[in-house]
C-alpha cells in the first residue's frame, strides 16, 4: 500500500513539470539507468577492439627493423631497398586500417577518436628503430 501511495505522489509530481523539465529529467534517468546496467560490449565492438589490438607480425617487425638499421648504416642493397619499401607500405596500410577501426568504434559509441584512444590507453605504434 505504501508503494502505491509513493508512486501516485511521484506521478503527480511528474505531471506538474513542464515539457523541458520532463526532458531534462528523462535524460538524467536514462543516464542513471546506463550506469546501473552491466557494461557489456556488443559483438561488433568486441570484434573492433580485437582488430584494433592486432599488431604487425613480429617477424615482419624484426625484418623491418633490420632493414632500417642497414639503411642508417648506408649498407642497403637495391633488393633490400625494395623490400623496405614493401614493408613500409604494409605497415602504413596496417596503421590506416587500425585507425579506421578506431573511427568506427568512436561512431558506434557516439564519441570522438581522441576519447576512444584515451579510454583504451592506446599509444602510437612506432615501427621505427
Amino acid at each position: 500500500m505504501q508503494t502505491t501511495i509513493q508512486n501516485t505522489q511521484f506521478y503527480q509530481t511528474l505531471a506538474s513539470l513542464s515539457v523541458s523539465e520532463l526532458d531534462t529529467l528523462l535524460g538524467e534517468i536514462i543516464a542513471l539507468r546506463k550506469q546501473k546496467l552491466p557494461n557489456v560490449l556488443s559483438t561488433v565492438e568486441t570484434e573492433l577492439l580485437r582488430k584494433i589490438n592486432v599488431g604487425v607480425l613480429p617477424t615482419i617487425q624484426k625484418r623491418y627493423n633490420f632493414l632500417l638499421k642497414k639503411r642508417q648504416k648506408e649498407t642497403l642493397t637495391e633488393e633490400d631497398y625494395e623490400e623496405l619499401l614493401t614493408l613500409t607500405s604494409y605497415i602504413e596500410n596496417h596503421n590506416a586500417q587500425r585507425l579506421s577501426y578506431i573511427i568506427e568504434l568512436a561512431q558506434i559509441r557516439n564519441t570522438t577518436v581522441d576519447e576512444i584512444i584515451a579510454s583504451l590507453e592506446l599509444k602510437p605504434r612506432l615501427y621505427i628503430v
